[in-house]
Formats: structure tokens, C-alpha cells, sequence
């Protein structure tokens, strides 16, 4: 194996650890007491966000070989920022969901503003549709994050939505 096959491992671990962390929480989609729909939304979306980012992670794994120290570093930390997002998302086990949810959503929003944010470090080829997209989500989660409108968390799950239907479906994503 080369080099670059064993550092290729280790942002896909940290994806696993975050993922991890947010499937333990998927219980709290199924107990009438602790739901929320915004978090149940945001659970959903996550997981499918990670699943997404460790699908194309095989397009950076083919730009890895030759890399420097730094340029390794670069691939760690769209990984990093959405472990940090989901450890923020993830309430304590005491914790009510919809309050836990409202009180962390300024930490919780800009990680995860970050995180997507993070992928304008890298080159996929993506559409311009994509792009402007990416910018449009950023900007609404740190609008949302720190004003903690809840009714702008259903606009970012539209938005969502329509990039998963198209990304399934072959479209312009």
C-alpha cells in the first residue's frame, strides 16, 4: 500500500465518529416526549450529508498522493468541522431535545456553516448551480444560527431536499 492509501483512512474515521454520534440520536426521531421537528430535520439531513460527503470523498482520495503536511491537513478539515457540528447537535442524554436544540443552535449553525463552507477548499467540478446553492445554505444557516428563527430551518430543509432529489436522480448536483 501507499502512503497516501493509510492517510486516506483516517478522514473517513472521523466522518464514522461523528456519524456514529448522530445515529445514536436517531431514538429521539422514534420517542413521542423528546421530538422536535427541526431536530428530527436536521438529524435526517445530517446523516444524509455525511453518508454524501464520505460517497465523494473518493474524488479528493485520487488528489491525495503527493500532498504535502499541509495539504494533508486540508483534506482533515471538512471532517473535523462536522464531527465538531454533530457532537454540538447531539444533546446530553437528560437534556430535552427542543431545548438543548434552541439554546446550542448559534455553536450548532456556524459549525455547520463552516463544514459546508469547508468544500470550497477542494475541486469537484460541480455546477454553478452547486456552488451558488453551497453559498445560499451558508449564508442562511449563520442567519438562522444566530437569530434562531426556527421557520428559516424549513427553508435550509427545502433547499435540502431539492439537492438530494437531484443528486438521486442524476440531475445538475
Amino acid at each position: 500500500m501507499e502512503a497516501s492509501e493509510y492517510l486516506a483512512f483516517v478522514p473517513l474515521l472521523i466522518y464514522g465518529i461523528g456519524l456514529a454520534d448522530l445515529l445514536s440520536e436517531w431514538k429521539r426521531l422514534f420517542d413521542p416526549k423528546e421530538w422536535y421537528l427541526p431536530y428530527s430535520l436536521f438529524t435526517i439531513m445530517l446523516t444524509e450529508v455525511a453518508v454524501y460527503n464520505i460517497f465523494i470523498y473518493r474524488q479528493l482520495i485520487e488528489q491525495l498522493p503527493g500532498k504535502s503536511y499541509a495539504g494533508y491537513l486540508l483534506f482533515l478539515i471538512p471532517p473535523f468541522l462536522f464531527m465538531l457540528a454533530t457532537v454540538s447537535f447531539t444533546p446530553d442524554k437528560e437534556s430535552s431535545t427542543k431545548e438543548y436544540f434552541i439554546k446550542r443552535m448559534p455553536v450548532f449553525f456556524f459549525l455547520l456553516a463552516l463544514f459546508i463552507g469547508s468544500h470550497f477548499l477542494f475541486t469537484f467540478h460541480e455546477s454553478p448551480f452547486v456552488l451558488i446553492n453551497r453559498i445560499a445554505i451558508v449564508v442562511i444557516l449563520l442567519i438562522t444560527g444566530f437569530t434562531r428563527k426556527i421557520w428559516l430551518i424549513y427553508i435550509v430543509a427545502f433547499m435540502w431536499l431539492v439537492t438530494f432529489i437531484l443528486k438521486t436522480t442524476g440531475g445538475v448536483v
